[in-house]
């Protein structure tokens, strides 16, 4: 997801308090954004076919990107990626929420089921099979037989263990997600049963996220917490090295479960978070793929034919957190009128090169989005109209604080700055060093801050609930937006298993929200990664991770 927590954890008994119980979903917060962080041009996811996630959602959510994959495959090779935001915060798969720790995470350890590559499904995983009950009550699992990396086999007792760390351990970042689980059992050595206390339409593509990563059991009880200094899993790719804020290096685990993958020998993530230095390393050939193009080098580089330009539609939403605790924020006059005061295509031609769209919704494109809202589109009399009947005629002053060493969005603030000027507003922007802030944003002691979330699944509850809903853990992506009839519609389309009534309800949710203005709606950005053309079948799902067992090089 992108939600960029800096390794700021929030236990299951503060989540308990906030009402949550086992569930909700998250994707984004203020300088934390859902599995993510801040924008990053400089600095800042039955056997052998694919099984619907959401119980026969429907929809189509942002495109994947692919650099191809002309030829037949070559084994071996190293394959060096850049990681742009910064670096690895944990490999214990219940703990990280930034982009890093997931991305790498995927690679080392199994989830029962995981996400397909047509980003609107899921497909067998460590569960070779598996069952739903008519009433969608019941989920069994049928594992594959499968090797951890120190050679033990994969069970089912590991797989229970895991799922239940995920669900109940305190430290867990991700328990609320598996809303309505009941119990998880070991039927015998190769069945894993889960009983659900009610429908809960998002549960396959729940299991698909790398919070459901299973781990060795018996290893884990042994270690402690040291196991994810050098952790183990049964992944495509074996832990080598961490030397951190420098590179995370993985190597192909020989005894994989899919005889075939993976095709590469090696995996080497450079952590730099210095776009100029990013680019120049991809250059020169130091990098095979380079995340986070910064938007203005695109043109370029797509004019390279020794380039391939992947520029896909990632599921991620941009937008400045309101504190609706602080005067006027708590009036939505104020807030629509802020959103009408600012020119979001004027800040997407000028600082993202024309590669984004205006965000209509607090949902980025993907399933159930809801296309027919119109939005903000940039209307200076209307917001001054808003204005002059809100309760502040006279304009507002306000704190925006903006991840430093991040020129995307020091230039989104600029221009907020200046034309919110316009009615009335006074910005005073604040850089803060990545994670310095998040302690004041998750108690509301805030003015504005500038943020991003993206999915990590391929349903919306995760987001909705993470970003509108008020009794989901966040506050409402931290903002204290409350609204009694998005949350309980909330609540209804997660159980709701009619992907039409779904989508009616999601569509809802959006339109509420929207009008309620709870954030600044900024954009949908493109996303931008660099690839070799001698690298192939690399691929970004709309849930932001990389298949990397599926590519291979050339050369």
């Amino acid at each position: 997801m992108g939600l960029d927590m800096e390794g700021k954890r929030t236990t299951r008994r503060q989540l308990l308090a906030a009402g949550l119980g086992l569930g909700a979903t998250v994707a984004a917060m203020p300088l934390l954004a859902a599995c993510g962080g801040g924008d990053s041009e400089g600095g800042s996811g039955d056997g052998g076919s694919s099984a619907d996630a959401t119980q026969g959602t429907s929809g189509t959510p942002g495109t994947s990107g692919d650099s191809g994959s002309e030829g037949e495959p070559k084994y071996g090779g190293k394959l060096t990626m850049s990681l742009a935001d910064r670096d690895v915060t944990s490999f214990d798969p219940i703990i990280p929420t930034d982009n890093m720790s997931i991305w790498t995470m995927v690679l080392i350890y199994d989830q029962l089921v995981r996400n397909a590559p047509d980003g609107q499904s899921v497909e067998p995983g460590l569960a070779e099979t598996w069952e739903v009950s008519d009433d969608g009550l019941t989920y069994t699992f049928n594992l594959r037989e499968a090797t951890f990396h120190d050679g033990s086999p994969v069970t089912a007792e590991d797989a229970v263990y895991s799922l239940l760390r995920a669900v109940q351990e305190e430290d867990s970042q991700w328990g609320w997600i598996y809303q309505g689980v009941d119990t998880v059992e070991a039927t015998d050595e190769r069945t894993v049963t889960v009983k659900m206390s009610h429908t809960w339409a998002p549960f396959l593509a729940d299991v698909a996220l790398f919070s459901s990563s299973i781990i060795p059991k018996k290893l884990h009880e042994e270690r402690g917490p040291a196991l994810f200094d050098s952790p183990v899993g049964s992944g495509p790719f074996q832990f080598v090295s961490w030397e951190k804020n420098t590179s995370i290096k993985l190597k192909k685990w020989e005894n994989y479960w899919d005889p075939e993958r993976p095709y590469l020998d090696e995996l080497e993530f450079l952590v730099l978070t210095d776009a100029n230095t990013r680019m120049l390393k991809f250059q020169a050939g130091e990098l095979d793929i380079a995340t986070d193009v910064p938007f203005s080098q695109l043109e370029a580089l797509e004019a390279n034919p020794n380039y391939t330009i992947l520029t896909d539609g990632a599921a991620r939403f941009d937008y400045i957190g309101m504190n609706h605790t602080r005067k006027p924020f708590d009036d939505k006059l104020v807030r629509q009128a802020i959103n009408y005061a600012i020119d979001k295509e004027a800040i997407i031609q000028s600082v993202l090169f024309g590669y984004g769209e205006m965000a209509n919704t607090m949902l980025p494109k993907m399933l159930y989005h809801a296309d027919h809202v119109e939005g903000y589109p940039y209307n200076l009399e209307k917001a001054k109209e808003l204005m002059a009947s809100s309760s502040a005629p006279d304009g507002f002053t306000a704190e925006l604080i903006i991840s430093s060493g991040d020129p995307v969005a020091q230039q989104v603030a600029q221009l907020v700055q200046s034309q919110l000027a316009e009615i009335g507003g006074t910005i005073n922007i604040r850089l803060v060093e990545p994670g310095s802030a998040t302690d004041d944003i998750r108690a509301l002691n805030y003015d504005w801050s500038k943020s991003y979330y993206t999915t990590d699944i391929i349903d919306p509850d995760e987001l909705v609930t993470f970003g509108m809903v008020s009794d989901g853990g966040t506050k409402a992506v931290w903002t204290g937006y409350k609204n009694e009839e998005v949350d309980r519609l909330a609540r209804e389309a997660a159980a709701e298993t009619d992907p039409a009534r779904r989508e009616e309800m999601y569509h809802r949710i959006q339109e509420l929200t929207t009008e309620d203005a709870p954030v600044i709606l900024l954009y949908y950005p493109t996303g931008r990664t660099a690839v070799q053309k001698y690298i192939h079948g690399f691929r970004i799902l709309p849930t932001g991770n990389y298949r990397l067992w599926d590519v291979w090089r050339s050369e």
